[in-house]
């Protein structure tokens, strides 16, 4: 009894020690150190990509992603090791074991706590190997885009179809308070664009607005502003009567959830995308300093809003639209684009965003899939801009010109007078899991089981483009005004024309 107390202080130290010696305590331990404080470490489907390379291989390469490509083989070759290691770690665990329930009823306890002490070092040794790979894989992992489904263009877009044709070259000019006739010329640039009309008219003031701004920012005054109000109200009438629930989100977010909705700090051609925000005279402890940045779109905060949350697949499909403030930190970087407001650093965007399951596997019947879903969002999209009477065209977007979080993505351009060129109002993508994975929003489905969510999200206004497409289509030259879609009216006190201010 006095030898097995005189041992007691050693056997309680080992103990102790090895309480901390434990696949949750070294993953806990893990997680703490790397996890930002509001999000947990994203859920890569690894597995997929181990079983799937050529796959992966190809969205990367048809993305101009080719050394992303080159990581996917490096991935699957660190994730056999650290499963190899893994193997290793619990041949350690069980000898451990063993030896502990010997060490109970030894009576020479000191070879056994020998023998504990080398198996501890092992232990260490692979976890921390472990933890090294689990590193480099979350690493490369975080580079990999999203798939690309087979019938998605691979450089060029294709059209899909047409909206508001134009009227013929032979058809009689019309601008009356109740229509405008207009024959669309392709060949010759407008004589006005629309800075000149905003300008002429009173209602756009971009020098006030780059001297107390800089490049790239504007005022709307007048009718100008009203305008923005009327094709917000327009787009959130168009959203809600299609099941879309309002939401006012923040501007302001955190970076770790930009970066998992798949924004940057720096486009495909290394310029800057994102405004980091550091507060001024704010505590470098804080929590926040240097960890916030302005939201470009509202698909960040929308998206964020579903961050660890997990829906019932009948609640589904979870449908927001979004007004908010936007900011790109890159606007005025692409030559034509830098003229007027077509390319800014701030403006509003109406943002369309849902969540669904992955399949109809287990759902309800009416529920939509994303691929389903994501034709909605064209549908809707198609609505809010045929309802303004512009001639536009629907383009399935080539995988080259997608982004990390999209698996497809439709464009609607219009065609603008001004810059002669068509301009991108809208877009619709699907993100599937990309999104899901990374801010862990599940859908459970009967039986308590639980799967990642598809997200989607689409443009239903982004203001500064639908005004450049309303002024430069819609201005009469002769009367020196700008006619005003049937769809806004109610919005003006009914009045047809923007005038002189």
């Amino acid at each position: 009894m006095q030898a097995q107390r005189s041992r007691t202080p050693q056997w309680t130290q080992w103990c102790s020690r090895f309480r901390h010696f434990t696949a949750s305590a070294q993953l806990l331990d893990i997680s703490r150190r790397q996890q930002p404080s509001a999000l947990a470490l994203p859920q890569y489907n690894i597995k997929h990509l181990v079983t799937n390379q050529e796959l992966y291989i190809k969205s990367c390469n048809v993305r101009r992603l080719p050394h992303v490509a080159k990581t996917v083989p490096l991935i699957a070759q660190l994730y056999a090791k650290a499963n190899d290691l893994r193997k290793d770690r619990t041949k350690v665990y069980s000898q451990r074991k063993a030896l502990q329930k010997q060490l109970h009823v030894a009576k020479d306890k000191a070879p056994i706590l020998e023998h504990l002490g080398r198996l501890k070092d092992e232990g260490n040794r692979v976890d921390s190997e472990i933890e090294e790979l689990e590193s480099k894989i979350h690493e490369h992992m975080d580079q990999v885009p999203n798939l690309i489904p087979e019938e998605c263009p691979v450089d060029e877009e294709r059209v899909v179809k047409y909206i508001c044709p134009p009227p013929s070259d032979l058809a009689e000019v019309v601008r009356n308070d109740d229509e405008f006739v207009q024959p669309i010329d392709f060949e010759t640039k407008a004589l006005a664009d629309h800075v000149d009309i905003g300008i002429q008219l009173g209602i756009i003031d971009l020098m006030t607005a780059s001297k107390v701004s800089g490049h790239a920012f504007y005022y709307l005054i007048g009718d100008g502003a009203v305008l923005e109000q009327a094709l917000v109200q327009y787009a959130l009438d168009k959203a809600r009567r299609r099941g879309f629930k309002m939401m006012i989100p923040p501007s302001v977010v955190r970076r770790e959830f930009a970066h998992a909705c798949g924004f940057r700090p720096r486009d495909t051609n290394g310029e800057q995308q994102i405004y980091n925000i550091t507060i001024a005279g704010g505590e470098p402890d804080s929590g926040d300093e240097g960890r916030l940045c302005l939201a470009g779109t509202a698909e960040i905060p929308l998206a964020a809003w579903g961050s660890d949350k997990s829906f019932d697949v009948k609640e589904l499909p979870v449908k927001m639209v979004g007004v908010s403030r936007s900011y790109r930190a890159e606007a005025g970087s692409r030559g034509r684009d830098t003229r007027g407001i077509y390319r800014v650093h701030e403006f509003t965007k109406v943002e369309l965003f849902s969540w669904v399951p992955e399949s109809h596997e287990g759902t309800p019947e009416g529920i939509p899939t994303s691929a389903e879903m994501l034709e909605d969002l064209r549908e809707l999209q198609e609505d809010i801009i045929s309802g303004l009477g512009l001639h536009a065209r629907i383009l399935d977007m080539p995988g080259s010109d997608l982004g990390a979080s999209a698996y497809r993505k439709y464009d609607i351009e219009v065609w603008m007078p001004g810059r002669q060129t068509w301009g991108e109002v809208t877009s619709a993508s699907n993100c599937r899991d990309y999104q899901s994975r990374r801010l862990h929003t599940r859908v459970r489905l009967d039986g308590n089981v639980h799967t990642y969510a598809h997200t989607l999200n689409g443009t239903a206004m982004a203001v500064p483009r639908a005004i450049v497409a309303i002024l430069e289509n819609y201005y009469d030259p002769e009367r020196k005004a700008v006619w005003i879609p049937h769809a806004l009216r109610k919005y003006f006190e009914g009045r047809a024309w923007i005038e002189r201010q």
